[in-house]
């Protein structure tokens, strides 16, 4: 069997698949019902992952004007927010854990119908006539239903009913979607050795813009709207981290176009320093927050 055809059918998907359980296998009801507790916050946060995103991929695909294949890798990544990696640095950061899980699954549920309009656009727009991919829309709606919002449910279920097990789960479920994704990275890579090699730098340039123009931004929308500092913890990485997984299943499965996912693999690289770099300044904030509480209290 061609070795491509498992690598797009089979391992990519499951990858995808495990990751989200991983996450419901921590989330409960309580936790999408926070959306009610914290409706300003989620809302920003919503706003910046659904719509902001886009946008700015859009403004940067038009200003940088890089080859279509790159422009194309670039709006789909922005089609793909949020993720078990942004939960995973608001943690590490001490931001609102809360409030990071609650829009990564709020937004895994929006992005079944605004993933394919994306994509869509996308190709539309920057495609060349002979490029063209055919965008099935119902069919990639069910099909990340399917790799997003059922894993989601099973885990969400397998905790509510079996809340032992799924605690024993999370860091198996956990260490095994990594092990998978650092496979498909690799695996993808050789794939699409041939466009990384001609555009490395174009896809280089658009992958670091993006993730520090979307950090900026979601940083800027937090402060501006004065959201305290853990919930501006949140909303950063929320909106400045996208959804790696997500984002190499929609070029290599849905799409069947793995050049797609150039943009992806090196942007994986940048976001590492990008994240790192914010989460020291984040201690920053923490620190100064504290400060400021205890003279409030003095």
């Amino acid at each position: 069997m061609d070795p491509a055809f498992i690598f797009q059918t089979l391992i990519v998907p499951f990858g995808l698949f495990m990751i989200m359980m991983g996450l419901g296998l921590t989330l409960s009801i309580d936790d999408i019902l926070r959306v009610i507790i914290m409706p300003k916050a989620v809302l920003i946060g919503l706003f910046g992952q659904l719509l902001l995103l886009p946008i700015i991929a859009f403004l940067l695909a038009f200003i940088l004007n890089p080859a279509p294949v790159i422009a194309i890798g670039l709006i789909l990544l922005a089609a793909c927010p949020g993720g078990i990696t942004s939960n995973a640095y608001v943690f590490a950061s001490r931001g609102d854990i809360a409030l990071s899980v609650t829009l990564t699954s709020i937004a895994s549920l929006f992005t079944v119908a605004t993933m394919p309009f994306l994509t869509w656009l996308a190709l539309n727009t920057f495609a060349e006539s002979g490029e063209l991919v055919n965008v099935p829309i119902a069919n990639m709606m069910r099909n990340l239903a399917q790799l997003t919002i059922l894993p989601i449910i099973i885990g969400m279920v397998t905790r509510k009913y079996q809340p032992g097990f799924a605690e024993k789960m999370v860091e198996p479920v956990r260490k095994m979607a990594i092990t998978i994704l650092i496979m498909v990275i690799i695996g993808n890579t050789v794939f699409s050795i041939e466009t990384l090699k001609v555009y490395l730098v174009q896809a280089g340039i658009a992958a670091l813009v993006l993730n520090i123009t979307c950090m900026a931004a979601g940083y800027g929308v937090a402060r501006l709207m004065k959201l305290n500092v853990d919930q501006t913890i949140s909303i950063t990485y929320e909106i400045g981290i996208q959804n790696l997984s997500l984002a190499l299943v929609l070029a290599n499965t849905l799409l069947g176009v793995p050049d797609y996912a150039a943009v992806t693999l090196v942007y994986g690289l940048f976001m590492k320093f990008t994240a790192l770099s914010f989460m020291a300044y984040a201690k920053k904030l923490k620190g100064i927050a504290n400060a400021e509480g205890e003279l409030a209290s003095a």
